[in-house]
């Protein structure tokens, strides 16, 4: 019998980007998904034209502001039917098989909670976007391989932490872990679910036939990777991660981890990232930091 999966696309003036995400879902291969849309206060007409565009095929529920990547994929949990639900970023577009091919590498053991797509390039299709997160030794965490050449050499290497862009969630494992923790807000929400399922026991299977093409940062960065938000975002929401999850050790000397990391991405920073303003990049910075000390979400 076939498994119902859901999926569930988040839209924030997203336009054609969300239409297409929406687009790849309805043509998936061998599978008939349920498609929800949850639009987080988009002012760019864009929730409209998905309800005349999409009527009688999706569910959409309309959020009055940005609730965050967080809270509003959660109100999608909640909303699937799914014994699986999948999760696509709104600047992503999905092969036809996708679903298809993780559904069944999703039955292939038990307690398997998460399988964890090819994600590639959309601008440069021989190079990857990511294949699951891995960690720095500060707390930050980063898509496994990206920028690398696309291969199937990753094939027996173990995934433990999905990336939010494109990943198959075993419903039964959200409803044990309460979805993602909100106080998260976008970014590192990923990475504290698949910590928290880790501990928990389900595991992370990687599926290379399943591939999944992402347009980066399309959404946060209007296309350059970079602003004051994300780094505010980024830097606080990975403290919360080292403090909550690392051992004593690294959280000890990870001032030391995080200069040479910011040594390395300032000479290998691109010009996104030096148009940001000195003070809008300080305040943000310092807001971070500030607030989580001040906030320690709870373990």
């Amino acid at each position: 019998m076939e498994e119902k999966v859901s999926v569930v696309i988040l839209n924030y003036n997203g336009g054609e980007l969300t239409a297409r995400a929406i687009k790849s879902v309805l043509s998936q291969r061998g599978v008939s998904p349920e498609v929800i849309v949850i639009d987080n206060g988009s002012t760019d007409g864009s929730r409209e034209q998905i309800e005349r565009e999409f009527a009688g095929r999706i569910l959409l529920k309309a959020n009055p502001t940005n609730y965050g990547f967080a809270p509003a994929c959660n109100q999608g949990f909640e909303l699937a039917g799914g014994e699986w639900i999948a999760l696509l970023n709104n600047d992503a577009w999905a092969d036809p098989r996708w679903l298809k091919t993780s559904l069944e590498r999703a039955q292939t053991g038990k307690r398997i909670g998460i399988v964890v797509p090819r994600i590639i390039r959309d601008f440069a299709r021989d190079q990857l976007d990511g294949i699951g997160v891995g960690f720095y030794a500060d707390g930050l965490s980063r898509a496994k391989h990206r920028g690398e050449i696309d291969s199937r050499r990753f094939d027996l290497e173990p995934v433990y932490i999905p990336s939010g862009c494109a990943c198959l969630l075993n419903k039964k494992m959200l409803e044990e872990l309460k979805g993602f923790d909100s106080d998260f807000f976008i970014y590192s929400e990923d990475t504290d679910l698949g910590i928290r399922a880790y501990l928990r026991g389900w595991r992370c299977l990687f599926e290379p036939r399943a591939v999944v093409y992402h347009s980066y940062s399309q959404t946060t960065a209007t296309g350059s990777g970079y602003s004051s938000f994300k780094l505010y975002q980024v830097e606080r929401n990975r403290l919360w991660i080292l403090f909550r999850y690392y051992p004593w050790y690294f959280i000890i000397f990870f001032p030391f981890f995080s200069l040479l990391r910011y040594i390395n991405q300032i000479f290998s920073a691109g010009k996104g990232a030096r148009d940001l303003k000195i003070w809008s990049w300080m305040g943000a910075f310092f807001r971070a930091y500030l607030d989580a000390f001040l906030s320690l979400p709870k373990p």
